[in-house]
């Protein structure tokens, strides 16, 4: 077992310093993706419903993800501080840790309000409540979980990896481009499409942001994408019903769960909250 496990180590080694260094990035994911979904194969012969072994094979690959950053920062780069470099802990006070977060969840809760408010003054929508325990705990999933797991990846990880390999300004391009790629549904009509890649491009702009301004740290950013994508799916499926008349410039497109940053009222916000944090932070953020 021993003589496996350092087989693994040295061939994971070995792979951290190939050569173009973007190859490695392109393929980490993906070998992670399909060594998380090997791992929980095992489970459909034990009686695991099929439809949960995608699940459980993300929760795999994200766990190996986490395992995979303290050797993945320290081979190509000689990086001991991964994870204060990643955002995850501060040398500052742990309260602020506490701070940020519910910074940004305020941040999320208030650009929501802004799209919320129209739809229902102009009776594009009504309040429906339907709470059940399953939509309230998917609700606390997605506003922990997912925001937390996905900003260490794009603005934790690939940020910081980018950064490293062609400065701050391009990897806060690249970065935010390929978090919009990664996102949008591409069996949509054309320009519905391009709305929702530049909506979210322009959130995974703000995102890295945040990151800046708020010293580096993650847990704001998470904060604010886990609102979000929580609160919104806690409207759309416990709180209102929006109308089919509703505009898409207003709502977004999508069909059952649209996505209202990529509709043009959700674009201009995101425009003005962009604007408003490059030149508040401006100094601070690329002073880094």
């Amino acid at each position: 077992m021993s003589y496996i496990l350092n087989a693994i180590k040295i061939i994971y080694e070995k792979f951290l310093v190939i050569r173009p260094q973007i190859l490695s990035i392109i393929l980490f994911l993906p070998i992670l993706y399909l060594l998380g979904w090997l791992l929980a194969y095992p489970f459909l012969l034990i009686g695991v419903e099929k439809e949960k072994i995608s699940l459980i094979g993300t929760i795999f690959t994200f766990l190996l993800f986490v395992l995979s950053m303290n050797k993945w920062f320290k081979v190509r780069w000689g990086i001991n501080n991964t994870w204060i470099l990643l955002g995850i802990n501060k040398i500052q006070k742990k309260r602020e840790i506490y701070i940020f977060f519910l910074k940004g969840l305020l941040e999320s809760i208030i650009l929501l309000s802004l799209i919320l408010i129209p739809i229902i003054r102009n009776e594009w929508g009504d309040w429906f409540i339907r709470l059940s325990p399953e939509i309230l705990l998917n609700t606390l999933l997605l506003i922990i979980g997912i925001g937390f797991a996905e900003e260490l990846i794009f603005r934790g990880w690939l940020l910081e990896e980018l950064k490293n390999q062609y400065g701050l300004k391009k990897a806060l391009i690249f970065q935010a481009l390929i978090f919009s790629i990664v996102h949008v549904g591409f069996d949509m009509p054309f320009w519905e499409m391009i709305s929702i890649l530049f909506g979210l491009f322009l959130l995974g702009i703000i995102l890295s942001m945040i990151k800046g301004k708020d010293d580096n740290s993650l847990w704001g950013c998470a904060g604010l994408h886990g609102g979000l994508v929580g609160i919104w799916f806690l409207l759309n499926n416990g709180l209102i019903k929006i109308s089919e008349d509703a505009p898409i410039w207003l709502v977004g497109p999508g069909n059952i769960n649209t996505n209202p940053l990529g509709g043009f009222y959700g674009i201009t916000l995101l425009m003005i909250i962009l604007f408003y944090y490059y030149f508040k932070y401006k100094k601070k953020i690329f002073s880094r």
